[in-house]
C-alpha cells in the first residue's frame, strides 16, 4: 500500500538534482543568494504568494532557508548580512515539511524513503514550486491557521498546483489521477511521522544586520533554517519456503532471485535445510523476490516477484515466505464394502480423516459404489493420516474390532492411496452350496429371488456360499442358473424364509444345498450271437430338451464314454458299423440321465449274411472249380460275378435281402444245363445267416467211331468222319477225326 501511495507522489514529483545540502546548526548564518521567479500565486488563507528561493550560508554548508514573516523585508540587497540568536522550532509540521523539502532538493534520503521508492530528486524548476509549497506551510503556521495540518497542506498544495498546472481546483478532495490533494497531503505527512524523510532540525534565525537602502534593519523579517540528518544502516532478508499443503514443512532446495528495484543488487539463492535462506548486509531499497525453481516434488505456486520494503519501520530484519505445492502423481481411494460380498460398494458410510503429523480434518460420506469421492487428495498436506470409520451404512453394524474400523496411511503424492472397509449387515441369508462328498463348492451362479422377483445373481465363492445383505421380510429364493464342472445345475430352487422377528433380532438365516455330479453314460457294441464287443461304431447323441449333440466312435474295448454331459433324455442312435456288421433294425434307444448317474446303453448287431456257392458232379458229387456264377439282387441293384475255387466253392457276404444266382459258366467237360430253371437258384439272406447253395452239373457224354479193314480187321487211320445233330442238322465238334 505504500509503495502504490508513494506513485501519486509523481505528480509532484519530477527528477532533477540540485547539489545544495541541509545547513549545520550555526549560531549565525549569512545570506548568499537570493532569487524571484517572477511566478506568483493566489492563495486562499495567505493572498497573493510569489515563488522565490533563499539560500543562507552557516560554517561550511549553504541550505535553504524560508522567510518567518509573511510580508516582511527581504531581497538581493541583504546579501552578505547575518541573522543568529537562533531559536528552536518543534511544530511537527513544520519539521515534515522542511524534511521533505531538504531530502527531496538534496537526494539525501532515509533508508525507508529508498526502500518505499520516494527518493526522487527534484529538478531545478520543480523545486521553486515545492519550496514555494513549504514556504505557505510556514506562514500558516506563523499565521496561526493549521489548526488541521492535513487540510492547511493540502490548500497550500492546491493553490501551488493551480498555478503549476494551469488548472483550477477548488477543493481539496477533488481527484487527479484517482488521488486528491487531501490525500497527498496525508501522505507526506505520514511518512514524515514514521521518519522517512529524515530527522530535521529547524530553527528560526533574528536579523542581525544594518539592513540596506531597501530594507532597513527594522523591517528585515526572520527566515528559518533546518539541518536534515540522515543514518544509514544495513539489513538482512530471510526468505521462508513451505509446503502450501502443510504450512509447518519447510522445504530445502528452492531457488530465489533476489533484485533491488534500482538495480544495484541482484543475486540468486537457495533455500537450506530449514526452509529458509537469509540474504544479509542489504541496504535499504525495495527488493523484489522472485522463486526461479521449486523443491524437487513441488510446483511453484507463484513465483512472484514479492516486493519487500527494507526497513519495514523498526524491523531491521524482514521474513517472505513463499508456498509450493507437491507434485501429485498418486491417487487415494478409501472404499466401504459389504464383508460377505467385497464386490459390493456401501453408500451412506462416514468415514473421518484425520492428519496425524499436519492439521487436516475431514468427514466425509461414501457414495455410490461405496466410495469417498470428495477426499480432496491434491490439496491434503503430505504426511501421516488415520481414516476412521464413524458410521456405518444403514442397516450394517460397526465392528466393535477397533483394527477393521480404523486405519493409518502416508500420503507422499506419488503412492496410490487404496483403503477398504468392511460392514456387517445386522440381518443376512446365506447359502452354503456343497459337492457331492460335502465340501464347499464354489462357482455356482444362482439368481437370488425375493418374493417372486429377481433381486441378484451371484456365484458361490471359495467357501461355497452366498450371503444377502439389506434383508427384509420375506420369503427368499436361490435358483441355480449354473453349476461348475462336472456338477449339474440343482432342479429345484433352495428356500429361505425371514420374518420379523429374525428382522427386529438380528443374525443370519442359513440354508444348504448339494450339487450333483452331471451324468455319464456309457455305450456298449457287441456281436449279437458271440457277444465279442466291436469296436469303430459311430453313435450319434442327441438331447431332446437342451440341444446337446455329438458322434463318439467305440473304442478297442466296444465302448464309447461321455461324460458330464447335461441332465437331460437323450437319442443314441446307430449310425455306421464296421464290416462285416450291419446295423440293427432298432437303431435308436432313448434314455434318461439325472444328476449323479452314470448309465449304460446295449447296442447288439448281427454279421452280415454269409453266402456259399458250390458247384458239384452230379454224378460222382465231384467238386466243379472255375465255374462262373452271377448274384443278382431281387430287390437292389446288386449285381456280381464270381467263380468256384479250387474246392468247388465260392463264398461272400452280402447286405440282407434276396438274391438270385445264375450258373453262367462251367469247365469242360460239364455243360450247362439247357432249362433256366436248372441254372437258376433265389436264396433269402437275413441279418446272421450262413447259407450255401448247391449246384450240380452233369459231363457231356462221350462218342467213340472206330475204323477198321473190312478184310483183315485191322484199325484204319486218318478217316475222317461228319458228325450231326439229328435235331437240327448241325455240325458236331469238327475236331473229331
Amino acid at each position: 500500500m505504500k509503495k502504490l501511495t508513494a506513485l501519486l507522489l509523481a505528480l509532484v514529483c519530477v527528477l532533477g538534482l540540485l547539489p545544495a545540502t541541509a545547513l549545520a546548526a550555526s549560531d549565525t548564518i549569512k545570506l548568499e543568494r537570493f532569487g524571484m521567479s517572477g511566478v506568483s500565486y493566489e492563495s486562499a488563507a495567505l493572498g497573493r504568494c510569489s515563488l522565490h528561493e533563499m539560500y543562507f550560508s552557516g560554517g561550511n554548508k549553504t541550505s535553504v532557508g524560508f522567510c518567518g514573516t509573511k510580508g516582511g523585508g527581504m531581497g538581493s540587497s541583504l546579501i552578505g548580512q547575518t541573522w543568529g540568536n537562533k531559536t528552536p522550532i518543534s511544530d511537527p509540521t513544520v519539521l515534515t515539511m522542511m524534511a521533505y523539502y531538504y531530502a527531496h532538493s538534496t537526494g539525501v534520503f532515509t533508508d525507508e524513503a529508498k526502500a518505499l521508492g520516494v527518493d526522487n530528486i527534484w529538478s531545478a524548476g520543480y523545486t521553486w514550486y515545492m519550496n514555494a509549497w513549504v514556504q505557505a506551510v510556514i506562514w500558516r503556521y506563523q499565521q496561526g491557521s493549521m489548526s488541521d495540518p492535513v487540510v492547511a497542506c493540502a490548500e497550500e498544495l492546491m493553490a501551488v498546483f493551480n498555478s503549476l498546472e494551469g488548472t483550477h481546483y477548488t477543493s481539496i478532495d477533488e481527484e487527479k489521477d484517482g488521488s486528491s490533494f487531501r490525500s497527498r497531503a496525508q501522505y507526506i505527512l505520514d511518512l514524515g511521522a514514521q521518519g522517512v524523510w529524515g530527522d530535521c532540525e529547524v530553527y528560526e534565525y533574528a536579523y542581525t544586520g544594518p539592513g540596506s537602502s531597501y530594507h532597513p534593519s527594522n523591517d528585515v523579517q526572520a527566515v528559518m533554517v533546518g539541518e536534515l540528518n540522515v543514518t544509514r544502516e544495513l539489513y538482512s532478508l530471510i526468505i521462508k519456503k513451505v509446503d502450501s499443503t502443510n504450512p509447518n514443512k519447510t522445504l530445502p532446495g528452492a531457488r530465489f532471485l533476489v533484485a533491488s528495484e534500482n538495480g544495484s543488487y541482484s543475486k540468486e539463492v537457495v533455500t537450506g535445510g530449514d526452509g529458509t535462506v537469509t540474504v544479509p548486509q542489504l541496504e535499504a531499497n525495495t527488493y523484489a523476490v522472485t522463486e526461479l525453481e521449486a523443491p524437487e516434488g513441488y510446483e511453484i505456486d507463484n513465483a512472484g516477484p514479492q516486493y519487500v520494503v527494507l526497513p519495514n519501520g523498526i524491523n531491521k530484519t524482514v521474513t517472505v515466505t513463499f508456498t509450493d505445492t507437491p507434485e501429485i502423481t498418486g491417487e487415494g481411494s478409501i472404499r466401504k464394502v459389504d464383508t460377505d460380498d467385497p464386490t459390493k460398494g456401501l453408500a451412506g458410510a462416514v468415514i473421518k480423516i484425520t492428519g496425524v503429523d499436519n492439521d487436516f480434518t475431514g468427514t466425509y460420506v461414501t457414495g455410490a459404489g461405496g466410495y469417498l469421492t470428495d477426499v480432496p487428495w491434491k490439496d491434503m498436506p503430505l504426511g501421516s493420516y488415520t481414516a476412521e470409520e464413524v458410521t456405518p451404512p444403514e442397516g450394517y453394524t460397526k465392528s466393535p474390532d477397533v483394527n477393521k474400523t480404523k486405519q493409518t496411511f502416508r500420503w507422499d503424492g506419488k503412492t496410490d492411496i487404496a483403503l477398504v472397509f468392511e460392514n456387517d449387515a445386522k440381518v443376512k441369508v446365506k447359502l452354503i452350496k456343497l459337492d457331492d462328498s460335502d465340501n464347499p463348492l464354489p462357482g455356482a451362479v444362482f439368481n437370488i429371488i425375493k418374493d417372486g422377483q429377481i433381486i441378484g445373481t451371484e456365484a458361490t465363492k471359495a467357501d461355497g456360499s452366498i450371503t444377502v445383505t439389506d434383508v427384509t421380510e420375506g420369503m427368499y429364493a436361490f435358483v441355480e442358473v449354473s453349476a461348475p464342472a462336472p456338477y449339474a445345475t440343482l432342479t429345484e430352487p433352495v428356500i429361505a424364509h425371514v420374518d420379523q422377528a429374525t428382522i427386529n433380532g438380528g443374525g443370519t438365516v442359513t440354508v444348504t444345498a448339494a450339487d450333483k455330479k452331471l451324468p455319464s453314460l456309457s455305450i456298449l457294441k457287441r456281436d449279437a450271437q458271440t457277444k465279442e464287443v466291436i469296436p469303430g461304431t459311430v453313435f450319434e447323441i442327441k438331447g431332446i430338451h437342451y440341444h446337446y449333440h455329438d458322434d463318439v466312435t467305440t473304442g478297442p474295448d466296444g465302448r464309447a464314454v461321455l461324460t458330464n454331459i447335461p441332465v437331460d433324455s437323450y437319442e443314441v442312435t446307430e449310425k455306421s458299423v464296421p464290416d462285416p456288421y450291419v446295423v440293427g433294425e432298432e437303431s435308436t434307444q432313448t434314455i434318461y440321465l439325472g444328476p449323479g448317474e452314470n448309465r449304460e446303453l446295449i447296442f447288439d448287431n448281427l454279421k452280415q449274411p454269409l453266402l456259399t456257392i458250390a458247384k458239384i458232379d452230379a454224378d460222382t458229387n465231384d467238386i466243379i472249380p472255375g465255374t462262373v456264377f452271377t448274384i443278382e439282387g431281387v430287390s437292389s441293384d446288386y449285381r456280381n460275378d464270381v467263380t468256384t475255387g479250387a474246392d468247388g466253392t465260392v463264398s461272400l457276404r452280402l447286405a440282407p435281402g434276396s438274391y438270385k444266382i445264375t450258373e453262367k459258366s462251367v469247365p469242360a467237360p460239364y455243360y450247362l444245363p439247357s432249362k433256366n430253371a436248372d441254372r437258376e437258384q433265389t436264396v433269402s439272406l437275413n441279418p446272421g445267416d450262413e447259407k450255401t447253395v448247391t449246384f450240380k452239373d452233369h459231363k457231356a457224354p462221350e462218342l467213340t467211331i472206330f475204323k477198321e479193314d473190312s478184310v483183315a480187321g485191322a484199325p484204319i487211320e486218318g478217316a475222317k468222319f461228319r458228325v450231326t445233330y439229328t435235331s437240327n442238322g448241325e455240325a458236331a465238334d469238327p475236331r473229331l477225326h
